[in-house]
């Protein structure tokens, strides 16, 4: 009796460490499946990472250029246009000289300005005025290193020219694009020299409203150009005291 219950306190202890052994075998067991988990995760975030590129590296999608109308062309860029626009005949017919200032006004991207540049040469000067941003800063691209030609911007209604010190104004395709003829037919005046003149070119269907508010701006047509394929060209000075000659619209 005495040496059995001297062993049952043995098996107690012994099913007690089993028991505590037992508890510990399954934590460690929770703890790895735990870390191992974690492990996994971490894997799976850093490949997802991985397969997405980080915004730094993504360029930037270029903006297409802007559109531009009403300002013209460039010449040697379509046959079909030089051909009409005939520039080299234009330009001769203006019957410029070198040392001469000429006002470009409307440019646009500079259809005639070059040949202007060449024609007035190193002496004379050349002031390509628009409203339009972008076809003024192509215009400056096409021009640089030409020391006679300016590209100014300007106002719809305000020509930007300085007094007395251009010898030919140039309105080439740009008077149905003023807000008043008129009014800015007046507004170049100033910036004529004395012998100064106006040259308006345009297609001939355009040519009436164009002759009607110069005679109302106080304009007189002293000459015209009649050799272009579907462009009149006409010049313009304003009409002295008591000279009452003009062309009529036809």
């Amino acid at each position: 009796m005495r040496t059995a219950s001297l062993m049952a306190p043995e098996a107690g202890m012994t099913l007690f460490r089993a028991q505590a052994a037992s508890r510990h075998l399954v934590r460690w067991c929770l703890c790895l499946v735990t870390v191992a988990t974690a492990a996994c995760r971490s894997e799976n975030k850093e490949g997802a990472r991985q397969d997405v590129p980080p915004a730094a590296a993504q360029a930037a999608t270029p903006e297409a250029p802007a559109e531009l109308h009403g300002v013209g062309g460039v010449e040697g860029v379509d046959p079909a246009y030089d051909q009409s626009r005939q520039p080299a005949r234009f330009v001769a017919a203006l019957g410029l000289s070198p040392g001469q200032r000429i006002a470009d006004v409307g440019a646009g991207l500079g259809y005639f300005t070059l040949r202007l540049s060449d024609a007035v040469g190193p002496t004379g000067r050349v002031v390509a005025t628009d409203i339009n941003d972008e076809a003024l800063k192509q215009l400056r691209q096409r021009v640089f290193g030409r020391k006679n030609v300016e590209a100014r911007k300007v106002t719809p209604d305000t020509p930007g020219l300085e007094p007395g010190t251009y010898d030919v104004i140039l309105l080439a395709e740009v008077d149905h694009f003023l807000p008043d003829r008129v009014a800015f037919l007046e507004s170049l005046r100033p910036a004529l020299t004395p012998n100064g003149r106006i040259a308006v070119t345009h297609l001939r269907a355009m040519r009436p409203p164009l002759v009607a508010a110069a005679q109302a701006a106080g304009y007189a047509v002293v000459s015209e150009f009649n050799d272009l394929p579907v462009h009149y060209l006409l010049f313009l000075q304003p009409v002295r005291s008591g000279d009452t000659s003009s062309t009529a619209p036809r």
